[in-house]
């Protein structure tokens, strides 16, 4: 019965230290949004190829849910100089209700748009011939905003 014992240690008594011993060599990595423990020989490959991270995943924030009170708007327009050295929107596409349109004002217009919370989000400028070879110069502004919802 001893022997028989003795046996048995010898042959768990291996696999015990040897898996005490992998478990120390495991290093913790954010894999695919979930953490898990890899071998320290395979961090550089998870990270290199899969694109995982050492440590804790971060933690996720779920989106926040949209104000039904509240719509996006947007506003997309182009303005140009006009022959009375005066600067107009040429061309405008705007979220309902925003007014936007051809031959208002640019600078009255931005600033309208700027005062009820819209926010530039670009401004590109440029320059084109028309037909008769006349030289335009133009800016382009993407405003992004909020307003509340209208019944």
């Amino acid at each position: 019965m001893k022997k028989m014992l003795s046996i048995i240690i010898l042959l768990v008594l291996p696999s015990v230290s040897l898996n005490a011993f992998s478990q120390n060599n495991k290093v913790l990595i954010c894999h695919k949004g979930k953490e898990v423990s890899v071998a320290a020989a395979a961090v550089a490959t998870h990270i290199n190829q899969h694109g995982d991270t050492r440590g804790e995943c971060p933690e996720v924030r779920p989106e926040p849910e949209p104000d039904p009170e509240v719509r996006a708007t947007v506003v997309m327009m182009r303005c140009e100089g006009v022959a009375d050295n005066s600067v107009l929107i040429v061309s405008a596409s705007s979220s309902e209700g925003l007014g936007v349109v051809a031959g208002l004002d640019c600078a009255i217009t931005l600033s309208r748009l700027l005062n009820t919370g819209h926010t530039i989000r670009s401004i590109t400028s440029g320059s084109a011939e028309d037909d008769g070879g006349m030289l335009h110069f133009y800016t382009d502004y993407l405003l992004l905003g909020k307003e509340p919802v209208r019944e």
